[in-house]
């Protein structure tokens, strides 16, 4: 019986080299064992208390499970001394150990979720790939910011694919339930871990904004993502404009510049597919622009205003600036009363006008001080 033990012990011990580390595998340790005391203090009732086996597996029950009826027990010294060792001693043991392992599995689990390491059963998430080579932390914060300001995206998780936090996200980031896993976004293992197939929204961004060579690689992550099945829509960050059209081809959805300074670019594409363009047309000198005309209004609505200058063709008014205050007035309610002495207008390249045009325009629904005078 103890060659028995003995061998059984040494074939765990082999297996548990071979194999890693489990809750499982533990418990079925435990267990093995337990079972193995159980029947070494039945055989030990047998011998030394003179019951029978039945009698035995029934006093070793009410024992072990500390009912205790009392109709048996160890009378012998040799019978209470294998009670001692193998039900007393040996009970406490396994209670020891599975709380053991109970304790060393939720740490090994918060470990394991800490380090990336874990895969989480996410859908419908937004998954992040790729992340800059430089200032990662800081601008993935920002973004994800957005995303969480975003009406259409706040209740949806992040997820983050990155090798770079392998001691864990930075605090800003977790802090906001963000979760990641340790993987490269050119993995298909890590895709499929990430539950990339099940996502509602994934944003490749590009390691570098102004390396046209980075679009290389997130053109091959947006076909490995069609490949795998992806359903959800894809933007990508795009340094040369010149691969966007291809991009569209491998399956992306949307394809904005990289605009570090500015993350919102890619939450706003999202909430409203189309902005990007419009949003990137404002920021580059060609094409539409926004016009500032230094001209002081007052004594007339907005929606006047706007409907008089998309009339006459001279472009969308969008905002003013208080007479005498320092903040701006964005996109104000049509009845609005005007009373500015700066305008903003959306014209289109080649089509602004001088600000004395601009005031004769405006003279038949506003009262300048000029025109006062």
């Amino acid at each position: 019986m103890i060659f028995q033990f003995e061998s059984l012990l040494h074939m765990l011990r082999r297996r548990h080299r071979q194999a890693p580390w489990t809750p499982f595998r533990s418990l079925q340790k435990l267990l093995l064992i337990a079972l193995l005391l159980a029947a070494l203090h039945i055989a030990a009732m047998v011998t030394f208390e003179g019951l029978t086996p039945f009698q035995g597996l029934w006093l070793t029950l009410t024992t072990m499970t500390t009912v205790g009826y009392g109709d048996y027990s160890a009378e012998s010294v040799s019978g209470r001394i294998s009670t001692i060792l193998l039900v007393f001693l040996g009970g406490i043991w396994i209670a020891f150990q599975s709380a053991a392992t109970y304790f060393e599995h939720r740490s090994e689990r918060r470990e394991r979720m800490r380090e990336g390491r874990w895969r989480w059963k996410l859908t419908g998430h937004i998954l992040l790939l790729n992340p800059p080579t430089r200032h990662a932390p800081t601008y993935l914060a920002r973004l994800i910011r957005e995303f969480r300001a975003s009406r259409r995206f706040r209740p949806l998780p992040v997820q983050i694919v990155s090798s770079d936090f392998s001691d864990g996200l930075p605090d800003e980031i977790a802090e906001m339930g963000v979760v990641h896993y340790a993987g490269e976004a050119w993995e298909d293992s890590s895709l499929r871990a990430a539950n990339a197939t099940e996502a509602d929204v994934i944003v490749i961004l590009a390691a570098d904004d102004v390396d046209p060579s980075t679009d290389g690689r997130t053109l091959d992550i947006v076909d490995r993502l069609r490949s795998l099945g992806a359903k959800g829509r894809i933007l990508v960050e795009c340094v040369d404009d010149a691969n966007r059209s291809r991009f569209k081809r491998f399956g992306a959805d949307l394809a904005v510049r990289p605009m570090r300074g500015y993350p919102e670019m890619i939450v706003r594409a999202l909430a409203a597919p189309g902005a990007e363009a419009i949003l990137e047309d404002m920021f580059t000198s060609r094409g539409d622009e926004v016009w500032r005309y230094d001209v002081a209004v007052f004594g007339c609505t907005w929606g006047k205003l706007a409907s008089t200058l998309i009339s006459a063709n001279i472009g969308v008014p969008i905002a003013f600036r208080g007479a005498g205050e320092s903040r701006m007035r964005i996109n104000p309610d049509s009845a609005t009363i005007v009373d500015a002495d700066k305008l903003f207008v959306l014209v289109r390249e080649g089509n602004a006008r001088p600000d004395a045009e601009i005031a004769a325009l405006l003279k038949p629904l506003c009262v300048s001080p000029g025109a006062q005078e």
